[in-house]
């Protein structure tokens, strides 16, 4: 919802460049946690011991203790994890019936890569003290290898002086933060804090990262169809069992993700208050938004786009660790009006599916390299973001390029620019059913040409839309499905001259 709205205050040309370049501190840390070191903890945290470890959680972050089979405490589950084999949200206790064995990641893509919802996983036994994040890091961690201080962001790990101290105001400004720039894979804002990326556990002893995921090449299935009607009912599993613990709201735009949302959420729109945001360039979201609830019934419901003041833009873009800034900052109150539901329910995610980093052309020959990872991210050329991923590239050696095309959106994109700003809005609780292992699994599994992009979609949108609500397909995604798709789309890129550098760069460096 949020990168809806970021998009829409940008065409507005409503928001303000220029956010201050000096580091501000948060005005609270709700929603954030520090795993204690020395006795540190968070300013309003609640403290929560483990065998060894000690978390400090402030309110409107889920604490979920995991056991295993023998009655043993082995770590915690911090967020709104989904266990789709009981139907429920996590909330205390998660018993796994088996124990820890002497390969601590097999027993982990097991029993805690099967859950879904949005999660951090804190493993603490006498073997082994790691850190693991859900399938596309959606709850943000952050750690200082010197200090050995873990937590959700920058600020929640130091003083405001020190934060200050360590803010690296020239990277800021060279990645284009304060406009529409980020921080790319474990790179952040202060000196010295690195990002823990997707796929990739935290060692708490030695502060270092490991990849574990995936171990090798993901087969293609010859069977699409069936990884399409997985994706389906993974998706309303996990919305069906988030009904079972609160309202739920949910998205409704013209797009992929939302249409494949709503195929998932058949059963049960009776029950969901479906969304739209209201702006003067929402013309297409608002017009297919209608036509659906009207056609099929549906509770709806169109909130006003809000702005921030200054000091809520400051505040905002203090959570996110002066990581990621642009026009979320200036929309975030919009989400105040789903307040009244504890989970909004979005469509992040499905871009794997859609193979978003990938060009017509790319094979798995195409030779996949710092640069062509970093201008496909739309920055201009930095020694420091160029030798980041060359870092990382290291750790896909001898993946196929297509996979590592991908895994490269969902580690350096959506576990930075995607994830970095999780602790601004706590309220209400954002789930994306698409995202969990399952799920990125059977995408990634898709044959390339289920997964190329033709006419703004692609085979697997039309498969899993087809298999949950083949009616939803009569009304065209992404597009009017006449004239104004030219005359629409010409008026959007006018309306946002600023940006047209870096789309160049994507589409065609």
């Amino acid at each position: 919802m949020l990168d809806r709205v970021g998009w829409l205050a940008r065409h507005n040309a409503v928001y303000v460049v220029g956010l201050p370049m000096v580091p501000l501190y948060p005005s609270d840390f709700d929603g954030q946690f520090v795993l204690s070191v020395n006795g540190a903890t968070l300013p309003g945290g609640t403290r929560h011991d483990l065998s060894t470890v000690e978390m400090s959680v402030a309110e409107h972050l889920g604490v979920c203790k995991v056991f295993e089979a023998s009655g043993r405490c082995i770590g915690a589950l911090l967020g709104t994890p989904i266990d789709l084999g009981s139907g429920t949200v996590l909330q205390e206790r998660y018993d796994i019936p088996a124990d820890l064995d002497a390969d601590p990641d097999a027993f982990v893509e097991t029993w805690i890569y099967a859950l879904t919802g949005f999660f951090i996983f804190v493993l603490d036994t006498p073997g082994a003290r790691r850190v693991y994040l859900d399938a596309c890091g959606a709850l943000s961690v952050v750690y200082d290898p010197e200090t050995g201080a873990v937590g959700s962001t920058a600020p929640a790990l130091m003083s405001e002086a020190e934060c200050a101290r360590r803010f690296q105001s020239d990277l800021h400004e060279a990645f284009d933060v304060a406009n529409i720039g980020w921080f790319s894979g474990t790179l952040t804002a202060h000196r010295g804090i690195r990002r823990l990326l997707p796929n990739h556990f935290l060692d708490l002893d030695g502060l270092d990262t490991v990849r574990h995921w995936p171990r090798g090449a993901i087969a293609v299935t010859d069977t699409p169809e069936v990884a399409c009607a997985d994706i389906l009912d993974a998706s309303t599993q996990t919305i069906r069992a988030l009904l079972r613990s609160g309202a739920v709201a949910q998205a409704l735009t013209a797009g992929n993700e939302t249409r494949m949302m709503l195929a998932a959420a058949r059963d049960m729109k009776d029950e969901i208050e479906f969304v739209t945001v209201s702006a003067a360039v929402a013309a297409l979201d608002l017009h297919r938004a209608k036509e659906l609830s009207a056609r099929f019934g549906l509770p709806h419901r169109i909130i006003p786009l809000r702005f921030a003041t200054d000091a809520q833009a400051d505040d905002w873009q203090a959570r996110t660790g002066q990581c990621v800034t642009g026009p979320h900052a200036r929309t975030h109150p919009t989400v105040d009006a789903l307040r009244t539901r504890p989970y909004f329910v979005g469509g992040l995610g499905g871009e794997i599916g859609r193979a978003f980093f990938w060009r017509p052309d790319d094979t798995n020959q195409t030779e996949v390299t710092p640069e062509l990872l970093w201008t496909r991210m739309g920055f201009a050329p930095h020694p420091l973001g160029l030798s980041e991923m060359a870092d990382w590239l290291e750790s896909v050696k001898g993946l196929p390029a297509l996979l590592q095309l991908d895994l490269a959106y969902i580690e350096l994109r959506m576990g930075s620019w995607g994830f970095c700003l999780s602790y601004c809005t706590p309220q209400p609780v954002d789930i994306h059913p698409l995202i969990s292992r399952r799920n990125f699994a059977s995408m990634l599994s898709l044959p390339p040409e289920w997964r190329r992009q033709a006419n703004g979609t692609n085979r697997m949108i039309q498969e899993v839309v087809r298999a949950g609500w083949p009616e939803a397909l009569e009304l065209p995604i992404g597009r009017f499905g006449d004239y104004r798709d030219v005359t629409f789309r010409l008026w959007q890129v006018l309306q946002d001259p600023a940006a047209i550098p870096r789309k160049l760069r994507k589409r065609f460096l």
